[in-house]
């Protein structure tokens, strides 16, 4: 069975698709069966793989029971690595799961709204040994379903003025989905610190984090490295953890290697 890891802060903007491609790059390459879900309807994670991913079916399509899940997994040029593409559409599909959601919620209804994610999966997850989730930031209910499925819960966060708010409403849901749930919910949950750098001010901002959010935060920190950052935007070959010449790949490669052993895969 797999180990569901799921990238989510509900601030946009904090690196949740860069951390969600760099991970399943670097747990491919380690040789594990690797599977990207896209849950977002930009798409970003899906372009850097699946050149047609607006045109074939994807997440939409299996959500919506139009296909099987497993009609709907793509491998990728990467050994040991496939991808579940999202599309624009996707937003109908969070508008209906939210609507859902608040109805059940109304009526006083068992709420399966949550656990679409996780029952999707299901057919699939012994077919890999990690499922990496890259997120929507605005829809509370994609993250609820996220709680009912990981294993873990990434949370990114960039070091400005807003990471601590950002990343401290979203530890606050996950917190009160946790407790308010139907049944036995209990993924982890870890800080992730994004675009960190040699100044006073990012060092000083990384303590503060470390400080309020207490035992939850991974001890490995991505540094801010422009140029890396922009060719894995522009150049579908590459990726920041393979170019191990540049901090930010290193700083890549020692994440897998410590969500490798929190997670013991």
């Amino acid at each position: 069975m797999s180990i569901i890891i799921s990238c989510n802060n509900q601030k946009g903007g904090s690196g949740k698709t860069a951390t969600s491609i760099n991970i399943a790059k670097g747990l491919a390459d380690d040789g594990l069966m690797v599977l990207l879900v896209d849950l977002d309807l930009q798409g970003n994670a899906s372009s850097k793989f699946c050149e047609d991913y607006e045109e074939i079916n994807g997440i939409v399509e299996a959500i919506n029971n139009e296909v099987r899940i497993e009609d709907v997994v793509y491998p990728t040029d990467i050994q040991n690595l496939y991808v579940i593409p999202s599309k624009l559409e996707w937003l109908d599909c969070l508008e209906d799961m939210a609507r859902e959601y608040y109805t059940l919620e109304s009526e006083g209804k068992e709420n399966t709204s949550v656990m679409k994610i996780k029952r999707l999966l299901e057919p699939i997850r012994e077919h890999f040994d990690v499922i990496i989730l890259d997120n929507n930031p605005s829809y509370k209910t994609i993250l609820m379903n996220c709680i009912y499925a990981a294993d873990l819960i990434i949370v990114p966060v960039n070091i400005d003025r807003n990471a601590i708010k950002g990343v401290d409403y979203t530890i606050r849901n996950i917190v009160e989905v946790i407790n308010n749930a139907d049944e036995n919910v209990d993924p982890k949950f870890r800080i992730l610190i994004n675009k960190t750098s040699r100044t006073k001010v990012s060092r000083e901002c990384i303590e503060l984090i470390r400080q309020k959010f207490s035992g939850i935060v991974l001890d490995t920190t991505i540094a801010n490295q422009i140029s890396p950052a922009e060719k894995q935007t522009f150049f579908d070959d590459y990726f920041m953890i393979d170019d191990q010449t540049t901090k930010v790949g290193r700083d890549f490669k020692c994440l897998v290697e410590e969500i490798r052993k929190e997670m013991n895969i």
